[in-house]
């Protein structure tokens, strides 16, 4: 009998950093995949859906512990699309949002990822696959790059 194990892991990397590009900030740590999420790829792979896409990220003012059924977050006060996207290795796939010096000033305390054809400019739109919560009370003297590796991997 063959027992196979696979899985569905998100690894967060935060760089903040002044106007000099100086780093001020590097932050990584694992992220909580929704039930919204993994249902979101199963119903992918079934053919229900057509559109998996991670398009926006959004930043809130919640610091309550992130949980499976999350499907937003608990209080998006900021939002931004996608800045880019590749496949670094097989299974993986990175996403980079940059947040400019003058956007998302004021308290962070969560970050969370939205995919599917729903997702869209407007808060809590489209599907919530990832959150995870991250503390900083941002200044217009800073920048923040958020990189998310999602990795599907079997064994």
């Amino acid at each position: 009998m063959i027992k196979e194990r696979q899985g569905w892991k998100g690894r967060v990397r935060i760089t903040v950093r002044n106007l000099d590009g100086d780093i001020l900030d590097l932050v990584e740590m694992d992220n909580l995949i929704t039930t919204v999420g993994l249902n979101m790829l199963r119903d992918l792979l079934k053919g229900d859906i057509s559109d998996g896409e991670i398009k926006y990220c959004g930043l809130g003012d919640d610091d309550t512990a992130p949980a499976l059924g999350n499907t937003t977050l608990g209080n998006e006060v900021f939002r931004k699309i996608l800045t880019s996207s590749s496949s670094p290795d097989d299974g993986q796939l990175k996403t980079i949002f940059y947040i400019a010096p003058d956007e998302a000033v004021g308290t962070i305390e969560e970050i969370g990822w939205f995919a599917g054809a729903a997702a869209g400019a407007g808060a809590d739109s489209g599907i919530m696959i990832s959150r995870v919560l991250y503390s900083r009370n941002k200044t217009t003297l800073e920048s923040i790059q958020v990189e998310r590796t999602d990795t599907i991997v079997e064994g």
